[in-house]
């Protein structure tokens, strides 16, 4: 039993290690340029099992940590609204809806757009936020794990975050301009 204990422990340690609180930096210090610093989705050691991705709960809280080990935790970022989305270089409709949050992203400086690939390595990742020109961080989910604490099913998937830290809106699905702009218009 305590072997079996160690494997699980030693087999789930990647995705919900303790990360050092002196570590914790703001957006502000993640690199610049595209894919600023392709940051790693890592679950938090915290208890997420009452965590919920309905709307008007708080948002399932995991780190964007990046290669030097400083990271930023969503909740961090409460007081902005936030747009995590989910895609995949091999998505066509990631692709078509890439262009539009990008813009928006540029064009609204207190949005936080995450933007958070499903489990490809940066090697194939990186060709495709360079051609959408990804100045927003590109979250690195290796293992799925965000997309699983968000219950993502398909991709896209576009998950609007209120300045409360509370979901607004779950987007399942490529956004067109005009859906887009509701749901910016309703978290900001």
């Amino acid at each position: 039993m305590v072997i079996a204990l160690l494997m699980v422990t030693a087999c789930g340690g990647s995705s919900a290690e303790r990360l050092d609180a002196s570590a914790v930096v703001a957006l502000s210090d993640f690199p610049d340029g595209v894919g600023r610093g392709y940051p790693t989705a890592q679950l938090l050691a915290d208890d997420n099992s009452q965590a919920s991705v309905q709307i008007g709960a708080p948002a399932p809280d995991f780190a964007v940590v990046l290669e030097n080990g400083h990271f930023l935790r969503l909740s961090d970022l409460q007081g902005r609204p936030v747009v995590i989305n989910f895609w995949a270089t091999w998505c066509g409709p990631c692709r078509l809806e890439m262009p539009e949050l990008m813009q928006a992203a540029a064009t609204e400086p207190n949005l936080v757009m995450l933007a958070v690939n499903v489990q490809e390595a940066q090697t194939t990742v990186a060709p495709f936020a360079e051609e959408f020109a990804m100045t927003t961080p590109v979250v690195i989910d290796p293992e799925g794990v965000v997309q699983r604490l968000y219950e993502v099913r398909g991709l896209p998937t576009t998950v609007f975050i209120d300045k409360d830290g509370r979901i607004d809106a779950v987007y399942a699905g490529a956004l067109t301009p005009t859906a887009l702009e509701a749901r910016l218009a309703s978290i900001r």
